[in-house]
């Protein structure tokens, strides 16, 4: 039952500070043992691993799926499938579908399609508030009770009423759940709070504020002793506020940062001569520096690849994002790992390691008695972006054309291979 014996790999496993050639062995789903030279009986399956590195599986805290209501952009079939084949063994998905993750009926109409679609693990955040239209708070009781909730989020917009933000910092608190904003002020709710009282205002263009709505949420979660993990920052100064947060210790306050906002600047042009649309934009090639700075100095704890698949004609019509799970590792492996802006190690503790610990994911750890979630990757494997081949629905990826240099050639869910050889094997 899911026995497997990986043979002759560099196994790198941050949680346990394991570093060095070794055999996995997987029993009943689990890690049996991790040591030199194991043997076993015949009718194992043995998967050699010569020359490539085994890590933890990797854990994206930031996807769309777009399940229910929105499945011609994606669905969880496909995005499961797209974030298996990029190594990912675990996602947390935005609420941000139609209708929105608001209640617990809705949470269980998503939990029936995860497990009939799925070939991986798959978490959603709830709404902070109903339909994410800051007006009335979710039962955040009653959500945080669901262990397929990992976090509370209102996605594309910061909740605009500063008492409600307050409120379920503190009920957040009282149920042990993470809060996980996009700190951006995106046009629709610009509009929207133009008469809505209690709503906070700052001056300027759409997502000029990441910073100021990072403040504040930082000045919530701290009032209140609780946790905040910020998504996809992007602005150097939204890192200065973190990290004065994270020297003052009085809340548990978190980030994480895209492939695109580590890479690319607003410099940036597609064959049109525009800049490559996505929220929050891209920034300047100073706020990229920044970010890669604080990735490797540890203030950013995560990197998310917040895939967002769109149809040609919803990009048309203003739609924003990119997707990414196919091509986070490889894309940052040749502009990170092998630049040496920060290690592998470091690679893997923000992949999986950090995201598993930060949103109590039982996963982001090789030892013994862990989830048999692995992924085994070739380091030096040369390749090619090409948004034809991929198994997510989404062509929108800033990637294309790109060669990289590193690549998934399995990826292992529960003792199961589900990638071999870079191909899907279910």
């Amino acid at each position: 039952m899911n026995d497997l014996l990986i043979k002759g790999g560099y196994v790198v496993d941050p949680v346990s500070d394991f570093e060095g050639y070794a055999d996995i062995l997987v029993k009943d789903g689990k890690i049996e043992a991790v040591s030199p030279n194991i043997t076993t009986n015949p009718s194992v399956r043995i998967i050699d691993a010569t020359n490539k590195h085994i890590a933890p599986g990797l854990i994206d805290c930031h996807v769309h799926f777009r399940e229910p209501g929105l499945e011609y952009k994606e669905d969880i079939r496909t995005g499961s499938r797209a974030a298996a084949k990029g190594g990912y063994t675990t996602v947390i998905c935005e609420p941000n579908t139609n209708p929105p993750i608001d209640s617990p009926p809705m949470v269980d109409l998503l939990t029936e399609r995860i497990l009939e679609k799925s070939i991986i693990k798959v978490f959603a955040k709830a709404c902070i508030t109903k339909g994410s239209l800051s007006e009335e708070l979710t039962d955040i009781a009653a959500l945080a009770k669901n262990t397929r909730i990992k976090a509370l989020s209102d996605d594309g917009n910061p909740v605009f009423n500063d008492a409600l933000m307050r409120k379920a910092c503190e009920l957040s608190v009282q149920h042990a759940i993470i809060i996980s904003p996009h700190c951006e002020d995106s046009p629709f709710y610009l509009n929207k709070i133009k008469d809505l009282p209690g709503a906070t205002r700052f001056p300027g263009e759409p997502y000029s504020h990441e910073t100021d709505f990072a403040r504040r949420d930082i000045r919530f979660t701290e009032q209140a002793k609780g946790r905040l993990h910020i998504s996809h920052i992007s602005l150097k100064d939204t890192l200065a506020a973190i990290q004065q947060a994270k020297e003052r210790g009085m809340g548990k306050i978190t980030c994480e940062v895209t492939p695109h906002h580590l890479l690319l600047d607003n410099s940036l042009r597609d064959k049109d001569g525009n800049t490559p649309r996505t929220n929050p934009p891209l920034r300047s090639r100073m706020d990229v520096e920044a970010m890669q700075n604080g990735l490797a100095s540890g203030i950013i704890d995560v990197i998310a690849t917040d895939h967002a698949p769109h149809t040609e004609d919803d990009l048309k019509k203003g739609a924003t994002g990119f997707v990414g799970v196919e091509t986070a590792l490889g894309v940052l492996l040749t502009k990170l790992v092998h630049t040496g802006i920060i290690t592998f190690k470091e690679l893997i503790t923000k992949m999986s390691a950090n995201p598993a610990r930060i949103f109590q994911i039982n996963g982001g750890s090789l030892a013994a008695g862990m989830p048999a979630d692995i992924t085994i990757i070739d380091k030096n494997k040369e390749w090619t972006v090409d948004v034809n081949a991929f198994e997510s629905k989404g062509r929108n990826c800033p990637f294309h054309g790109w060669k990289l240099k590193g690549q998934v050639l399995a990826t292992i869910v529960n003792g199961k291979v589900i990638v071999d050889n870079c191909k899907i094997q279910c």
